[in-house]
């Protein structure tokens, strides 16, 4: 306790000590302000896009982010720890928001300064500590570092009801806690229908992994049929999980469909999924239904007109 006490008040210290300089012209962020890590005293060739740390268990991290201002107004600012989840619908990198439970990153982060006043066309370096538990679990957690509006700066409309939306800007943090690491990936329920294809992806082990995605398919006597989407490689935490799409092109009305989804990341980690998929039959089925159906009223009627039929007498 005497440990962490020292270590916030150096934190706390250092913070309302932080330098506000005049804001670079490359710096990232929303348009308004940005949040990057704060570059060593002596950077290299590439600056830091994201925070990259290690820890073992019960230990504190220390290191320093950089909120900069890029309008012509003072700009009010809150801070905070969040974790970090993949979307379950398309694999997208999300932060939670404040107001919800952080269970790791998110909670282990403290902040010097929970709200800051960054002047216009200024930046300022903040101080925070990320403080790992005892028990924390080998592998990568993965969070970020949040500067949100302090105030809703927009309004959304849905259902009837206004909203406030507030923005928010965020450097990331991977976190590497010392232990075993075991990498994994999982293609799973791949399904093919209507031009469509749908699998989930998964991250069944303990780091982050940014796998590549190949799509490979064929139709009926092995003819060729295309793949397009999803557009750009997931970054996925581990326990992630998340259902993507990709268009098939090239099918027949009717055909039969094989579908082949390969997952690689760096290490060698591969997962691969299949389907086989008949399309087009039911449609097919009720077009030779229809057909057999006019052909058979054409022949009923052509027997009819062929049938003799008694003439009157004149």
């Amino acid at each position: 306790m005497a440990n962490w006490s020292r270590t916030a008040a150096v934190v706390l210290a250092a913070a309302l000590l932080a330098v506000t300089a005049p804001v670079p012209a490359h710096a990232a962020g929303n348009g308004r302000w940005a949040v990057v890590p704060t570059p060593p005293d002596k950077p290299g060739p590439a600056p830091r896009q994201y925070f990259f740390l290690e820890s073992p268990p019960g230990r504190t991290v220390i290191d320093t982010v950089r909120v900069a201002n890029l309008t012509d107004r003072p700009m009010t600012l809150r801070l905070y720890g969040a974790d970090a989840f993949n979307t379950s619908a398309d694999g997208g990198f999300g932060l939670r928001p404040q107001a919800e439970r952080q269970q790791g990153i998110g909670a282990w982060t403290q902040l010097g300064l929970a709200e800051i006043v960054v002047p216009a066309k200024r930046q300022t370096d903040i101080p925070f500590t990320i403080t790992v538990p005892p028990n924390a679990s080998p592998g990568d957690h993965v969070g970020g570092v949040v500067a949100a509006e302090a105030t809703p700066s927009g309004q959304l409309a849905e259902g009837g009801l206004t909203v406030g939306v507030t923005h928010a800007v965020a450097a990331r943090v991977y976190l590497r806690v010392s232990g075993p690491t075991v990498p994994g990936l999982a293609v799973q329920d791949v399904d093919a229908d209507a031009g469509e294809l749908t699998y989930t992806l998964a991250n069944t082990g303990n780091i982050h992994l940014v796998p590549a995605l190949t799509v490979t398919s064929s139709g009926l006597f092995g003819h060729t049929v295309t793949a397009t989407g999803p557009g750009s490689q997931p970054d996925l935490v581990p326990g992630a999980r998340t259902r993507l799409r990709a268009a098939l092109r090239g099918t027949w009305p009717v055909d039969v469909v094989t579908t082949t989804v390969t997952a690689t990341a760096e290490g060698g980690v591969t997962a691969t999924g299949s389907t086989t998929t008949v399309t087009g039959v039911w449609p097919a089925l009720g077009v030779l239904a229809l057909l057999a159906a006019v052909a058979f009223l054409l022949l009923r009627r052509r027997r009819r007109a062929r049938r003799p039929r008694p003439r009157g007498l004149a």
